[in-house]
């Protein structure tokens, strides 16, 4: 879909409090988990969104179709607009991610006189 983006992101301590991963652990114990942070990171790594293709996602992440359908549909963790996927968390922290990076460029530009 884009050229790869390298990206750290914050993985918040208490994710397994939010009640959606609470329902997702509960339904698919610690494989939905799995597969909820997989795509995240597959996320990351395409600035936030992808192409909603079950086939190329379960190849992927290595897992039943089914499941992975459920977790990205189920439980209001991914939206899907327009035959895109993405997270909306996810957007949000790439945005933050890219305007202190320009931020921190704009003032070495300026102490370096470029």
């Amino acid at each position: 879909m884009s050229e790869i983006k390298k990206h750290w992101f914050k993985h918040d301590f208490y994710t397994c409090n939010d009640t959606r991963i609470q329902q997702l652990d509960f339904k698919y114990p610690i494989v939905g988990y799995g597969i909820f942070f997989k795509v995240v990171e597959i996320l990351y790594q395409n600035n936030g969104k992808m192409d909603y293709n079950l086939e190329f996602i379960s190849y992927n992440i290595k897992y039943d179709k089914e499941i992975i359908r459920a977790v990205l549909n189920d439980f209001d963790l991914f939206q899907i607009e327009e035959g895109i996927l993405l997270n909306k968390r996810v957007l949000k922290s790439i945005k933050e991610i890219t305007e202190k990076s320009e931020k921190a460029r704009e003032s070495a530009n300026r102490r370096h006189g470029n």
